[in-house]
Formats: structure tokens, sequence, C-alpha cells
């Protein structure tokens, strides 16, 4: 896992306690090893890190569904000269992006394609 996600998850878990991480993570001994808290107490366990994977992955999910809806903004507006049909296909794939969330599994996303 990268350090940002690493670094929200122990936020989350543990806020307000100081911590450090020296190198990267992904497995339990380098998570001993490279991270460091001020209170070694408040230091979450490696399966409570693992535990909050997923609810940080949706949010990089919900970001990228964000950037894609924002990028199509402009098929919404009524003076945008497109066929009826073409707007009915954006409102398609608008719905599918919205949609994303219902996956089971946010490591393995389906992104729908968008029009041409």
């Amino acid at each position: 896992m990268n350090n940002v996600t690493l670094s929200n998850i122990l936020w989350a878990l543990s806020p307000d306690n100081g911590f450090a991480i020296y190198n990267a993570v992904s497995s339990e001994s380098e998570y001993n090893g490279n991270v460091i808290y001020e209170d070694n107490s408040k230091k979450p366990t490696w399966a409570q890190v693992q535990s909050g994977q997923v609810p940080e992955q949706w949010k990089v999910i919900r970001s990228e569904r964000d950037i894609k809806l924002g990028s199509c903004d402009w098929t919404r507006l009524d003076d945008v000269p497109i066929t009826p049909e073409k707007k009915t296909e954006w409102e398609t794939y608008r719905q599918a992006l919205r949609d994303i969330t219902t996956q089971p599994d946010p490591f393995n996303i389906t992104w729908p394609t968008p029009p041409e």
C-alpha cells in the first residue's frame, strides 16, 4: 500500500497521535519496522490497518469517479449541440459512474466506457 493511504488509515484509527512512516509498507514485518509512534501503545495493529484499506480505497474510487463525472458535465448543458441519442448515451454513462460504488470490490473496479 502506498504511504498516503497508510497515513490516512493510521490517522483515522488513531487521530492526534504522532507517527512516522520511514519506508514502504506491504507486510506486517515492514509495518512493525517502518512505522513508529510517539506512544507505541497507541499504534494500531496490522490487522486494523488492513481492515482500513477497503474504506480508503473507496475514497480513491469516488475521487476518480468524481473527476470522470466532472469531465463530462458539459453534456448536461442545454445549448450543447449533440443529438438526443448521444445525450442519452452520456446520461447512461454518467449513471454508470454514479453506480460504481455498488460494485463489490474497490480493488477491482470495472469502469464504464464513455461515449465517442
